[in-house]
């Protein structure tokens, strides 16, 4: 028999309750995280039934976070423009009823493009057969926003000759309304 004894090794200490909890939402979290995270890869797309916040922006019905359309510049929501006549106009809440009309109750598929600075989803939708972002320009609702995107200046200047939507009188950009009415200094859009 060996001199020295051989130490019998004692089980771990359980661990703390509290400790369980923490690695128990730690692991939820990333959880979470990463599936947010695949959801919002570029190229991946949303589906469902959307409910339209302004004249840019769409909320899944299910809940979520809003999806920014991607390359366009609607006027706000409480922005007023003047028409060809100099009368003033809700053109915020007309460019948000415009893109009711478009999307119709209809499901609309969305592809992401990236996320922006408030956390929201940007996407190219479609509801049906119609490309809701370049629709919006098209039909005078929206300007092509060129910080993010070029493909929809041609819409914006046909319906600039045309005289549609917005382009029926005058208005400010809605960037420029931002800066100067909800002090954002930036301008981004919300």
């Amino acid at each position: 028999m060996s001199r020295y004894r051989r130490r019998r090794r004692l089980p771990p200490a359980p661990r703390p309750k509290w400790r369980i909890a923490v690695d128990a939402v730690t692991v939820i979290a990333l959880a979470a995280a990463i599936i947010y995270a695949i959801n919002l890869v570029p190229g991946s797309s949303i589906r469902g039934n959307m409910i339209v916040v302004d004249g840019d922006s769409l909320r899944p019905k299910s809940g979520g976070e809003d999806i920014r359309l991607h390359g366009i510049d609607a006027s706000e929501l409480n922005q007023s423009c003047q028409d060809g006549d100099g009368r003033s106009y809700p053109c915020g809440r007309r460019a948000r009823d415009h893109l009711r009309k478009l999307v119709a109750g209809q499901e609309v598929a969305c592809q992401t493009r990236d996320v922006d600075c408030y956390g929201r989803t940007v996407a190219v939708c479609k509801a049906g057969e119609t490309e809701l972002n370049r629709q919006m320009v098209a039909d005078g609702w929206a300007l092509a926003y060129r910080q993010h995107e070029h493909r929809y200046v041609k819409d914006e200047v046909a319906a600039q000759a045309a005289r549609r939507g917005i382009w029926q009188g005058t208005f400010e950009q809605p960037e420029l309304w931002r800066r100067i009415n909800l002090g954002d200094a930036a301008g981004k859009p919300d």
